[in-house]
């Protein structure tokens, strides 16, 4: 990565919208103001907020062939964070209490498949081919870990700590691993070792972790989304574990370990943009271009990767059934936390999707299995024709004729919902919220769309989008991402709320490295 890019340098504020009926803005660098009224809700003091979701760090790997490049150094943006930081520190009005919501995915614990070279406890020869387990030891390795590739990431939280601000983290699908007070230990170990290098400390009572929401009355709720995709969700969000050969686990929904068992077999996809999901002419396109005449290979990670995904999937679920938790006593601390009672904290519950193990077609279908199995079907079918006593045009238009009919008329009454509907599903799920709070900001994260949609009257709904790499064929990042929401609250005054892109205009060249 070049020294410019990693220089602390504040880039230009590009502010957006990706949204319906909002009024466009009127230039990059001006503020989006939206107003809101509260009755019956007084803001004694100023308070700020500043938002972000899915950054997506993990450790980093550099592959000259392209492979894994979203994991890239060419790729970092720890300083660009930091800037963002210290810019909404510098701006913000003084006596203010500034609040930093890390609103899940913050790190990705399912794209590190690297093991430690004398591992203290056991580790698999299926782990050392795809990665750790998700237990409590080995996600706390894998953290510290992408610590070490993020060292700066790590001194800017820590500098807003020790300045005294307030830091929240709600847990994500992808760093559900928080969950494990020994994961959430090294984080803080870390923050407190690089605020002591600067000179000064913290509270960790300034630290809070938030494994379903974050509510505060008349101000903002946020929560990263997942359990809204029933791809990514957790059939339980606050009792996450399993028991398995090593103690609790995590019971890891398919979107975890489709990217721990397929996408990081499957490097030259970029799993946090969508161009892993292709009909089959660009499947083949894409193997042409970068397995056909590589030694990596494709089939193979797909079939068996699939296979395995689909298996500990039902195993999963069986375990689960098989041990049902209501979890009762984390709702109830849940509700606590935020001030809300248990009947509300019931029925935001209600609007959560079940997971798709509910669902094995859909499973399948995914996977193409069930396309697979089609496909074998025909083959059977035509070398079934061609050994018994029929007809030679029979034999031919069968196979030529009438399967690719059967084909496309599968195809085409197959469709069903696919892992773009949680874009549909965030503004509904986020307008039956607002009939539930009193609080004229809702902050998702999770799909990666930045959006700010006005739910009605008194609330708006964000989607803060991303910070992970989304980028061309030529590896240049695509603009409006490294998204941030603002929300300030002041006494006597109107919400303002704010959806922003942290990117600099330089990010858009074309980078001198090679390109996946």
């Amino acid at each position: 990565m070049s020294s410019s890019r990693l220089a602390l340098i504040i880039p230009s504020l590009q502010f957006f919208e990706k949204a319906i009926s909002v009024a466009p803005l009127t230039a990059p660098g001006q503020t989006h103001i939206v107003r809101r009224d509260q009755p019956g809700i007084e803001i004694r003091m100023s308070r700020s907020y500043l938002v972000v979701s899915d950054l997506h760090l993990c450790d980093v790997e550099d592959h000259a062939d392209g492979w894994k490049a979203y994991k890239g150094s060419r790729y970092l943006f720890d300083g660009e964070f930091a800037a963002l930081l210290a810019d909404f520190r510098a701006r913000a009005e003084p006596g203010a209490e500034l609040s930093l919501i890390l609103n899940g995915d913050i790190f990705d614990f399912d794209l590190v498949s690297a093991v430690p070279a004398e591992p203290p406890w056991p580790v698999s020869p299926a782990e050392r081919y795809r990665g750790l387990r998700s237990t409590a030891a080995k996600s706390a390795w894998k953290l510290s870990l992408i610590l070490s590739c993020h060292g700066w990431f790590v001194l800017a939280l820590a500098d807003w700590l020790r300045a005294g601000h307030r830091l929240v983290y709600v847990l994500g699908n992808h760093d559900r691993e928080f969950h494990f007070p020994e994961v959430r230990q090294i984080l803080l170990d870390q923050l407190h070792l690089a605020a002591r290098g600067e000179g000064g400390d913290f509270s960790d009572e300034q630290v809070c972790f938030e494994p379903w929401f974050f509510h505060r009355a008349g101000e903002i709720y946020a929560e990263h989304g997942q359990q809204y995709d029933y791809y990514s969700t957790f059939r339980n969000v606050l009792c996450p574990t399993v028991e398995g050969r090593e103690g609790p686990m995590l019971a890891l929904p398919m979107g975890n370990l489709s990217n721990r068992y397929l996408m990081t077999r499957m490097g030259y996809f970029n799993p946090f943009a969508t161009d892993y999901i292709r009909n089959l002419f660009s499947y083949l396109w894409h193997w042409l271009r970068f397995y056909a005449f590589r030694r990596r290979s494709l089939a193979v990670a797909w079939a068996w990767g699939s296979m395995v995904v689909l298996g500990k999937l039902l195993a999963t679920k069986k375990r689960l059934l098989r041990s049902p938790r209501a979890c009762r006593e984390e709702m109830a601390a849940a509700g606590a936390r935020a001030g809300l009672a248990d009947a509300v904290v019931e029925k935001i519950a209600a609007l959560q999707r079940p997971p798709i193990t509910n669902r094995v077609y859909r499973m399948a279908r995914e996977f193409w299995l069930d396309r697979l199995a089609l496909f074998v079907l025909m083959v059977g079918g035509t070398i079934a024709l061609a050994l018994v006593p029929v007809p030679l045009w029979l034999k031919l238009m069968v196979p030529l004729a009438c399967f690719p009919l059967l084909f496309f008329l599968y195809e085409t009454f197959a469709h069903g919902e696919t892992v773009f509907g949680v874009e549909r599903e965030f503004p509904r799920v986020a307008h039956q919220l607002a009939m539930l709070l009193d609080t004229p900001v809702i902050a998702f994260g999770h799909d990666h769309v930045p959006r700010l949609l006005p739910i009605d009257s008194r609330i708006t709904f964000v989607d803060t989008g991303t910070w992970a790499p989304i980028y061309d064929e030529a590896g240049r990042l695509l603009p409006g991402y490294r998204n941030f929401l603002e929300a300030h609250f002041r006494p006597g005054r109107r919400a303002e709320v704010f959806l922003g892109s942290w990117m600099g205009a330089d990010l858009s060249r074309p980078d001198p490295s090679p390109g996946p």
